[in-house]
């Protein structure tokens, strides 16, 4: 059973050793990417009202990481971000079900009216994330993010409230 638990001071230490995990760091923002993080750094992202972030929880177990960022209540948008922190636990849908959650948290309780996502164009795992948790490619910039050792274009993924997964 996959759920989500709103991200709590007795998980920083956790999702702080997860953020500094270069195989999970490495498809994120430059502000993550390539670095340590520390727990007052998580909660300092938490503090910031822009921001929801929840543990994904498998079968009760904490194994990873979904995200709204950059909520803007006047315009009803914000961004999807994620990752999942245990890498035995890949290939079983968790994180596309954890984000579908999420939107319907976004939806229905923030009431938000659209979600965006962006991905870099080699990480396949997170474009089939988001593709089964109902999002529609929007576009992409290209050479917009750094990936490994080379530019690589960011894709842009969006899902609005109607219909919600």
């Amino acid at each position: 059973m996959i759920s989500l638990e709103e991200l709590n001071p007795r998980r920083f230490e956790l999702v702080a050793r997860w953020l500094s995990n270069p195989e999970i760091n490495r498809w994120l923002t430059a502000e993550w990417r390539g670095r340590a993080v520390t727990a007052p750094v998580i909660a300092m992202a938490v503090r910031n009202p822009r921001n929801r972030m929840f543990v994904i929880l498998y079968d009760e177990q904490p194994c990873g990481l979904v995200a709204l960022a950059d909520i803007d209540r006047s315009d009803k948008t914000a961004m999807v971000w994620y990752f999942l922190g245990e890498a035995t636990l890949g290939r079983k849908g968790i994180t596309s079900e954890a984000v579908r959650q999420l939107a319907r948290f976004a939806f229905r309780e923030l009431m938000l009216a659209s979600l965006y996502a962006w991905v870099m164009e080699d990480n396949r795992g997170s474009h089939q994330v988001l593709q089964k948790a109902g999002f529609a490619l929007a576009g992409r910039i290209r050479n917009a993010t750094h990936s490994g050792e080379r530019q690589v274009d960011r894709v842009y993924y969006d899902l609005i409230a109607e219909p919600c997964p």
